[in-house]
């Protein structure tokens, strides 16, 4: 099975993604047709560079990423999409980038992506400048009003909120939930034979079973009425302790369709990990030597820096992360890190902390970052508020995981007759 590039040729060490950036091509139409098709349906459009305005975009062309000598993954030789010198993708839903980051680790050209929040789409457009992004409510965005290319895989993390056992549990019912049901409307706009090939979705794994499985089998209905090969053995259920190196404690769901025009039945199964073999300290990603920024300590006077540090004394080591919950503190045991989360932006509720010689703080933008599988070396962020960092971060699809369901998927689609 194909690995992606990892540092020192590990195919275990899948949290921190050395990535060889796609080459910068634009399909579709020109930008006066682009300018005025975002004029009428009110996107802004961020834009790759000009078709020849480079050449093959590696080592430092995009922000965190290193060079590194692979072969470029040939196109499925019987699909639709031949022409493309690689694999393609486009995300919805796309965050600051956390499965963008992945599938170009794992050889993909992200072509577009979609997301309707400013901070999602600036941070996104500072990784990936050549990639097109569509900053649009998802409920707004039409294949051919938005010029949206025809890709081999299409990858969408939609809103968990509404499916997790930590939320309302509405599923569906929730207009969060809801936004699920543009992902099959997309898709029946493009040609039958030009849909993508596979479909990625994430999110959380009580949406597999939670309501007596209706909202899966919502989503199972809807993606075999878009013309799609998808069960339930067609799901990876995965944390990320288990699949990267991160000592990050993070349960998630990856579902995985298959389209009936490219296959005669959906070939997907889930990669084989290592199941926490290889999984680096906790200390390398928490760094206690250094001082953190003044605003990430608690004052001492401060009611929550009193029940962490109560906690803490109560604890089983000092070493350990605290997260704050809404009205108690949880220890992290197991050198490892909570699942981080979007409230991590908001404070109180779900933020990590942890003691060093200065006090008690919450974990920095770049620890937090780190433990998500983006590269320590990496400029992420543009100037934003401090507070949509953690809120993205908290957000983002891990980057270990991403690139390893690329990996699988890549192969599949160079490998495999359909």
């Amino acid at each position: 099975m194909t690995r992606p590039v990892t540092p020192g040729g590990d195919p275990r060490a899948s949290g921190r993604i050395v990535a060889v950036v796609a080459r910068v091509r634009r399909h579709g139409p020109d930008r006066a047709t682009q300018s005025s098709l975002a004029h009428k349906t009110g996107t802004r459009l961020r834009e790759a560079p000009p078709r020849g305005s480079s050449a093959v975009a590696v080592a430092g062309d995009a922000p965190g990423y290193t060079q590194v000598s692979a072969d470029l993954p040939a196109p499925l030789s019987n699909s639709s999409f031949a022409e493309s010198p690689r694999l393609t993708a486009g995300c919805l839903f796309c965050g600051m980038g956390g499965f963008a980051a992945g599938l170009v680790a794992a050889g993909f050209d992200v072509r577009w992506a979609n997301d309707s929040n400013a901070f999602a789409c600036t941070t996104f457009s500072h990784q990936f400048p050549g990639v097109r992004v569509v900053e649009k409510d998802i409920r707004n965005v039409h294949v051919e009003t938005d010029a949206l290319e025809s890709v081999d895989v299409l990858a969408a993390g939609f809103p968990c909120q509404s499916f997790s056992q930590a939320g309302n549990r509405l599923g569906f019912d929730d207009p969060r939930g809801a936004l699920f049901f543009e992902i099959p409307r997309l898709l029946g706009g493009f040609q039958p034979d030009r849909r993508p090939a596979l479909v990625i979705l994430e999110n959380v794994p009580n949406l597999l079973v939670a309501a007596h499985k209706s909202w899966f089998d919502q989503i199972q209905r809807k993606l075999r009425q878009s013309g799609y090969w998808f069960r339930e053995t067609s799901c990876w259920r995965v944390n990320v302790k288990a699949a990267t190196d991160l000592p990050q404690d993070r349960d998630r769901l990856f579902m995985v369709a298959a389209s009936r025009r490219h296959f005669r039945r959906n070939p997907f199964s889930p990669p084989a990990v290592a199941n926490g073999t290889g999984r680096r300290p906790l200390a390398d990603f928490v760094d206690r030597s250094k001082r953190g920024s003044d605003d990430a300590y608690l004052p001492p006077e401060n009611r929550y820096h009193k029940m962490i540090a109560k906690a803490m004394e109560a604890g089983t080591s000092v070493d350990n992360i605290y997260q704050l919950r809404r009205s108690y503190v949880r220890e992290k045991k197991g050198n490892l890190c909570p699942t981080l989360t979007a409230n991590m932006g908001r404070g109180g509720h779900n933020v990590p902390f942890i003691r060093d010689q200065w006090g008690i703080r919450r974990l920095s933008v770049e620890e937090v970052a780190q433990l998500q599988g983006f590269d320590s070396k990496a400029d992420l962020f543009p100037d934003i508020p401090t507070h949509e960092k953690y809120r993205l971060l908290g957000n983002a699809v891990c980057v270990g995981l991403a690139s390893l369901l690329g990996a699988e998927c890549a192969s599949i689609l160079r490998n495999r007759l359909p």
